[in-house]
């Protein structure tokens, strides 16, 4: 599983942010994606029946930045935000580097 990230422009003082699963093998990896994310709207969503994997688009909103930030690090599934210049930054590193993540 792999999931991608960006921040949308809104008319309220929120960051919204939109999060894309990607790669989700069978019901019960959704199930649990979904159970992680069960604060988030879910706007979208897809599947592959070649590959038999879903793939999901959440969103979100958070007061700032920097309290999207703080959730980003402790997310356990792999999570690349792509940034306003159109560069990926991983936001989860430490997680990635323990092994921590599905």
């Amino acid at each position: 599983m792999k999931a991608f990230a960006w921040r949308r422009e809104t008319d309220n003082n929120k960051a919204n942010y939109c999060l894309q699963v990607e790669n989700i093998k069978g019901k019960r990896a959704l199930n649990k994606v979904v159970k992680i994310l069960g604060d988030w709207e879910i706007i979208g969503d897809g599947y592959n029946a070649k590959t038999e994997e879903y793939t999901v688009i959440f969103s979100s909103d958070f007061d700032n930045p920097h309290k999207w930030q703080a959730w980003a690090e402790e997310f356990p599934i792999y999570l690349v935000e792509l940034t306003s210049h159109g560069n990926e930054k991983l936001r989860n590193k430490k997680l990635v580097k323990a092994g921590a993540v599905l």
